[in-house]
This record gives structure tokens, sequence and C-alpha cells, in this order.
């Protein structure tokens, strides 16, 4: 059922970027479905509810694009980008303004047509540090194995 599984997400995106059916996203999900990715060990279609809303209410304008789609029997994944410009705080990263762009990957395991079990990887991590960076009108702190690896070359390089 790989073409009714492509059209549930697409029906659920689609609700996902209207404000006035953003609840309808929701119905993608089984009310027990088990997430994996998502913060603080969200589980449950009322774990996806709680993540959207403090998403929808700190991005208001939000939107999810699906950039490609594989799918096998009950097993579809989707390469997609959110993006929108960040209006209140969100997972504690103050508001810093601008467009903000997050690339993700996302594997659903369906069951007649509705998700049973979800997989989300994306640049959240790295986007929030973004976020709380504009906030604070300063630069990124470099990851600290970049840091260690310089003060490695430094010591090995003296000279250099």
């Amino acid at each position: 059922m790989p073409g009714t599984n492509e059209a549930a997400l697409r029906a659920a995106v689609a609700a996902f970027n209207d404000p006035g059916r953003r609840e309808r996203y929701l119905d993608l999900y089984t009310p027990d479905v088990v997430l994996h990715g998502y913060p603080g060990n969200a589980q449950g279609r009322e774990g996806v509810r709680s993540f959207c809303s403090q998403l929808w209410a700190a991005f208001p304008d939000i939107r999810l694009s699906i950039d490609e789609l594989i799918a096998s029997e009950d097993r579809l994944a989707s390469r997609y980008t959110l993006t929108g410009t960040q209006a209140a705080d969100f997972y504690g990263a103050p508001v810093g303004g601008g467009q903000t762009e997050v690339d993700g990957v996302g594997w659903f395991h369906f069951r007649d047509g509705v998700v049973v079990e979800a997989w989300q990887v994306s640049a959240a991590l790295e986007t929030l540090m973004r976020f709380s960076a504009r906030a604070a009108k300063a630069t990124p702190r470099t990851s600290a194995s970049a840091a260690a690896a310089a003060l490695r070359w430094e010591e090995k390089h003296p000279d250099a």
C-alpha cells in the first residue's frame, strides 16, 4: 500500500501547513504511535501533539515540504524541509528573528494507512544553537572536538 501511505502523508503535510487545519496533521498517527527522535521522550499521538503545538506556537508561519519519498510496502521514508520565522521561545531557545530552515528525515511504519511507529532525524540541535546564538547576537560556538583537534595540531606543529 505504498500509494495509500504516500497519500496519507501528503494529506497530513497539507494540514500541517494550513493554520486552520493543523490538528488534522495528527490524524496521520495512531493514538499509541511509538516515537523515536522526538524531544523529551514523547510518545503516542499526544507526544506528537505536544511537540507540534510548541513548534506551531514558536513558528506560526512554519511550512513543511517533502523533498523526496521512498516507499516500500508498509514503510515510507521522507526527506523534508521545515521553514519558518521564530516568533516565540522554542525548547528554551529565545526568539532571534529571521527565517530558519531545518532539514530532516522521517521513517514511518504504516498499518492500515496510519503511522504506528516513526523515527525522526533532523538538524534540530544545530538549529537550536543557531537560535540561541542569533538571539544573543553572538557567533555559534565551535564544537569541542574541533577545538581539541586544533589544540592537538598546534601542539604538534608549534612553528606552523
